[in-house]
């Protein structure tokens, strides 16, 4: 992983969401900062595409068991397709951020069905609650 270009020390410890319900949060942030995925403000200035795209697939990893591998692995394709929309369309000027958007939207679906399907059969998370995580 590559860090920020305007930013020299990429962070050692990037945050990575460990639950299907911190996924869906990233995927939510993740829709309103695409194409170039950059903090305008100056609070966090090593977050680009690059680290975002990893901190998703990341907590893909960490959820495989959770979500089983025929859907870990969709995911993984969609994730690497949204991301090259949105390389592909860094000023947000010919459309293919609107389809990597539509991506993520899919995976949240995917994510969600998980959950729910989690809730449907009363499969308890970490902390011994069903609660579709």
């Amino acid at each position: 992983m590559s860090g920020s270009s305007t930013y020299p020390y990429p962070n050692p410890n990037p945050y990575i969401p460990a639950s299907l319900s911190e996924i869906y949060d990233l995927l939510g942030s993740m829709i309103l900062w695409a194409p170039a995925f950059t903090d305008e403000s100056g609070y966090f200035p090593d977050k680009n595409i690059d680290t975002e795209f990893h901190a998703l697939t990341e907590g893909f990893g960490k959820v495989r068991k959770k979500l089983g591998e025929e859907r870990y692995a969709q995911l993984i394709a969609l994730a690497a397709q949204a991301k090259a929309l949105f390389a592909d369309d860094p000023d947000d000027d010919n459309g293919k951020t609107d389809q990597g958007r539509a991506l993520l939207f899919e995976i949240e679906a995917l994510i969600q069905g998980a959950r729910s399907r989690r809730v449907a059969a009363k499969l308890t998370d970490e902390d011994g609650d069903i609660s579709g995580d």
